[in-house]
């Protein structure tokens, strides 16, 4: 297969760049394809593009994938989809018929032809992994919610926000299907949950949910007595889907006490005894922060002990 496309659109050639494919199903990291590449040589950072989900989906269903698992996570993009779709083979057209390729160019798009998209992709099952359940648009939108961690400046926002909308008009109106740009998870991934499921028609599944059900997590849950878990910072986002809320939900339906380590812990006491047995901070143990990032090891073997201690005793 040809090198897949970094968000700048160069082509670059790393082992993570290739699909990866068990039995049936191929598996596409999204997070790592769409991650902060530098900034395209371009006066707009809305230049940044999807292009490279687009190719590893391609070479997935050349390798003969029935199934595509897509992880959507972090990104560096804000492109609607625009670039997955166009290396899909979606064309996007501009009123006066000319053909616009370019990601900040998608607010002039008026028609889409998807005649010459990969007609193997309607028989491949397309499943998003993803805990972002923002919509496309708007004030939790994909452009207002996450485009400053882009390099979106306050006007850009407005500007990319807007011309996304427009965008997700136009798509939602060639393929027949209302209210997409709307349903939860549709920003993920700078809009890219969107187009996964206008295009592919995707399921959108829990990030978490779904890697326990593929790697038999209730089976390992069943041997346990106790889980440990956890993320850099527990803060309220932990209690929105994300893997350390996931897991802890699963181990306390079979009654498994639940404990946390992080970084740092900004939960309060009552929305953390909801879901954690007890949370283990970092910063509780030695309250200097840069301490705590450059030699970590020895305060986790104290809150190994401790936890040990509490609760394995």
């Amino acid at each position: 297969m040809k090198p897949c496309r970094s968000p700048a659109g160069c082509r670059r050639c790393h082992q993570e760049d290739f699909p990866k494919i068990t039995g049936p199903t191929g598996y596409v990291e999204g997070a790592y394809q769409l991650r902060g590449h530098p900034r395209p040589t371009t006066p707009k950072w809305q230049q940044a593009g999807s292009w490279g989900v687009g190719d590893l989906i391609r070479a997935a269903v050349e390798k003969g994938a029935a199934r595509i698992i897509i992880g959507l996570g972090g990104s560096a993009t804000t492109d609607a989809g625009f670039g997955m779709a166009q290396a899909l083979g979606a064309e996007f057209v501009a009123a006066d018929g000319t053909l616009i390729t370019k990601v900040c160019d998608i607010g002039s798009v008026a028609s889409v032809c998807l005649d010459n998209v990969d007609v193997r992709l309607s028989a491949v099952k397309f499943v998003i992994a993803s805990d972002v359940r923002n919509p496309l648009t708007g004030t939790q939108g994909a452009a207002e919610v996450y485009g400053p961690q882009k390099g979106l400046d306050e006007s850009d926002v407005v500007e990319v926000d807007a011309a996304i909308e427009k965008f997700a008009e136009v798509v939602e109106q060639e393929v027949g299907e209302a209210g997409l740009a709307d349903q939860p998870g549709a920003g993920a991934a700078g809009g890219l949950g969107f187009m996964a499921a206008a295009l592919l028609k995707a399921e959108v599944r829990s990030g978490v949910d779904l890697v326990l059900d593929e790697t038999s997590g209730e089976r390992w849950l069943e041997l346990a007595d106790l889980l440990i878990t956890g993320e850099g910072r527990i803060d309220a986002q932990t209690l929105s889907g994300k893997a350390p809320a996931g897991v802890a939900e699963r181990a306390r339906a079979r009654q498994i006490p639940v404990v946390a380590v992080c970084g740092q812990h900004q939960l309060d006491g009552t929305s953390s005894s909801d879901i954690f047995d007890a949370i283990y901070s970092l910063t509780e143990y030695e309250a200097d922060v840069n301490e705590c990032i450059r030699n970590p090891l020895p305060i986790l073997k104290r809150i190994g002990q401790d936890i040990s201690v509490r609760h394995l005793a």
